[in-house]
């Protein structure tokens, strides 16, 4: 059997993937797109990651720590076969640690501490997601990406707001208005303690303007309160931001008190008299999905 060997420049850094194996065979399997579980054996871990290289449509890394310790550098394609980053660190013996395998580079790779430059790579990935209408997935990465940012950098870091402003927009694409809206104030608000004023008022805008789409008077009500609030904090020039959402609040409040309140109109908006939306050593690599001589596998 032949295996493919790439370049590091040929596979994004991101996502990644650790898998570690166990005395007897068995392997967990951890990253983006996944749900850390252990598998009976190396293919079924193998499969797990390939149905994620599927979704992205193109390979993905993979960091493989036997159970002696040794650390396999692979990539796993779409259709499961598993090659090896030629100029990667090359395999070699680790120290076993509190019994589990996982190398401090595992957890790197399963994204658990983001190096200089990945974040920029992994928000092109899912900007690329997005671009390629697979909004789903630009969604699952996005909001993983948000989390492990925060994790690492803060829930405040610049970096991190970043990439919440880009979860925010993937989450209102994907039909949840709702959740956009309080992404991008959540955003706005942090901004704004930042002493950020002019990346704030961007998000609130946004906040707003999606607001603004919501349909159903109790929900747009419901999700008011914090636009009312994220706009007392940044009431725009003049304050007429703030003015506009009072008033919108307002018909809100007296369309819900109404016996028989206007529905939506056939576009699916409500109007509003309020405002409008703004803008705002070394082995094969390929031998790893083999199971080790000695190691006891669940069979496949």
């Amino acid at each position: 059997m032949t295996h493919r060997t790439y370049e590091s420049p040929d596979v994004p850094a991101w996502p990644a993937y650790a898998l570690t194996v166990y005395d007897d065979g068995r392997v967990d399997a951890d990253g983006p797109l996944v749900s850390a579980t252990t598998h009976p054996h190396r293919t079924a871990a193998i499969g797990t990651v390939a149905e994620a290289a599927a979704r992205l449509g193109r390979p993905v890394r993979a960091e493989a720590t036997e159970a002696d310790g040794t650390v396999w550098h692979l990539v796993v394609a779409p259709d499961g076969t598993v090659g090896e980053l030629t100029d990667g660190p090359r395999a070699s013996a680790r120290k076993k640690r509190g019994g589990r395998n996982a190398s401090r580079t595992a957890r790197l790779a399963a994204g658990a501490e983001p190096e200089p430059g990945m974040l920029a790579d992994s928000l092109a990935l899912v900007m690329e997601q997005l671009e390629a209408g697979r909004l789903d997935t630009a969604g699952d990465l996005a909001a993983q990406l948000d989390e492990q940012s925060s994790d690492t950098l803060g829930v405040s870091h610049p970096d991190t707001l970043r990439v919440r402003e880009v979860r925010a927009r993937v989450t209102a694409l994907r039909g949840d208005t709702a959740g956009g809206v309080r992404l991008f104030r959540d955003v706005a608000e942090r901004w704004h303690y930042r002493g950020e004023s002019e990346h704030a008022e961007t998000a609130a805008a946004h906040a707003e303007a999606l607001w603004l789409q919501i349909a159903d008077p109790d929900t747009a009500q419901s999700i008011g309160i914090g636009v009312i609030r994220m706009r007392n904090q940044i009431p725009g020039k003049d304050g007429a931001a703030l003015t506009a959402v009072l008033e919108h609040q307002a018909w809100l409040n007296s369309a819900r008190t109404m016996t028989a309140p206007a529905g939506p109109t056939p576009g699916g908006a409500w109007s509003s008299p309020a405002s409008t939306p703004r803008a705002g050593a070394s082995r094969a690599a390929g031998v790893w999905d083999r199971p080790a001589r000695d190691a006891r596998t669940a069979a496949g």
